[in-house]
Parts: structure tokens; sequence; C-alpha cells
């Protein structure tokens, strides 16, 4: 019976090894996230889309005149 778990389970790295890839993967996450957060909240109204789009709008707008 273990030597038909080990042929199984048997290219999975150490425990160790396992858990820390975990770790750092859940680490990584929520770093992208806190960043991305953090760029959304420091982000200039001028860089938002929407402001974009009413810009482009009204430069639009001025050039047919």
């Amino acid at each position: 019976m273990n030597d038909l778990i080990d042929r199984i389970f048997g290219f999975l790295p150490n425990r160790g090894i396992f858990w820390t890839a975990v770790a750092l993967c859940i680490v990584m996450f929520i770093t992208r996230s806190v960043t991305n957060w953090l760029v959304e909240k420091v982000k200039l109204p001028w860089m938002e889309e929407k402001n974009q789009k009413q810009r482009k709008a009204f430069q639009n707008g001025n050039d047919t005149k």
C-alpha cells in the first residue's frame, strides 16, 4: 500500500518546500492586491479613463469649430 501511495504522490516535493511555495503564492497575491489598490487610490483625476474620454470628446468638439 505504501508503494502505491509513493508512486501516486512521489512527484510532489517535500512538505516544507510545498508549504513554502503555497505561502509565497499567498504573499504574492496579497502584495499584488495591495499594489493595485494603492495605484487606484493615488491616481490623479486626469489619469482616470472617464476623464480622458471627456477630455478627448471636448478636444474633438473644439476642433470642428
